[in-house]
């Protein structure tokens, strides 16, 4: 069974390395598992291959178009500053790459705690990757708003697992898109819809439309709950998840290409624990604290 309990075993993790303020990589082992990025104990990237990382968002939502993409890269390669180069080439802003950034590791996590974990490894060193948040993420903020998250899902009617369960259309939802109601299938609710064939899970949608797992994982909860879509029973159990993004030429960039299509959903065992409805303060928006403010805060006090 999925357990709401993973964040806290990634904080005592966290809490445990060495000095308090690693720099390194803490890979999480498990389905899907996943890579923490540390650098002087701030979280700087969060990579799993149950979610979007900050790249895929941008190419497949059409943000940024694979020529600047690649383009950025190559100019970034050497010194790890692709997002830098995404900034000044007046494709994103400053706050807006932050945002992503910390959006993406946010949903990094929540794939990762969503899921099987079965254990950390520490590996030490300079901190390496292709495109940190900026300013760093508060791995205290981090791992409470994981955990935030995974109590409202549990909370939601019926629960949905965002890793295992595929989705498809109810007849009604058919019906609706034939009458060519524009009431409940508008924007993204139908796009999100259009995806639903069955064979994909929260974690294949949000791969494919270039949005983030949980905001996909919530909105199909809600199409659920309205009738408009159902969860499928499992077949043969599918092929497993592809690898992390192969680094290039050692400097930690990964591929400058259009991500492929996501492979089909994996089998993280049982579904999210059933809650009391409202326990989980959903409603509750935690504000986001960058760690680089943290720590300006506690030198000014």
């Amino acid at each position: 069974m999925v357990r709401t309990d993973a964040a806290g075993r990634l904080a005592t993790a966290l809490a445990a390395t060495p000095g308090g303020r690693p720099s390194g990589t803490l890979t999480v082992l498990g389905d899907p598992g996943g890579v923490f990025h540390l650098a002087s104990g701030v979280v700087t990237a969060v990579d799993s291959p149950g979610a979007p990382d900050v790249a895929t968002l941008l190419l497949r939502s059409g943000r940024v178009s694979t020529t600047d993409w690649e383009a950025a890269c190559r100019a970034g390669a050497a010194g790890e500053r692709t997002g830098a180069e995404l900034v000044a080439r007046d494709l994103l802003g400053a706050a807006e790459l932050q945002l992503m950034c910390t959006m993406a590791a946010l949903d990094g996590a929540f794939a990762v705690a969503a899921g099987r974990v079965d254990g950390c490894t520490l590996a030490g060193g300079p901190a390496r990757h292709h495109l940190p948040a900026p300013q760093g993420v508060d791995p205290e903020w981090l791992l409470h708003e994981t955990d935030r998250r995974l109590r409202a899902l549990a909370a939601l009617r019926p629960p949905l697992c965002p890793l295992r369960d595929r989705i498809g259309p109810t007849t009604g939802a058919r019906r609706e898109a034939a009458a060519g109601s524009a009431g409940r299938l508008t924007g993204e609710r139908r796009e999100i819809l259009r995806c639903a064939d069955g064979r994909r899970s929260a974690r294949d949608i949000a791969f494919r439309l270039g949005r983030g797992l949980y905001a996909v994982t919530v909105e199909l909860s809600r199409l659920l709950a309205e009738g408009l879509v159902e969860v499928v029973p499992h077949g043969p159990a599918p092929a497993g998840p592809g690898a992390l993004p192969a680094p290039v030429g050692g400097t930690g960039v990964t591929t400058a290409r259009r991500p492929p299509d996501p492979p089909p959903a994996y089998q993280p065992a049982g579904r999210l624990p059933v809650r009391r409805r409202g326990a989980s303060g959903i409603n509750d928006v935690l504000a986001w604290r960058s760690a680089a403010g943290r720590h300006r805060r506690a030198r000014d006090s």
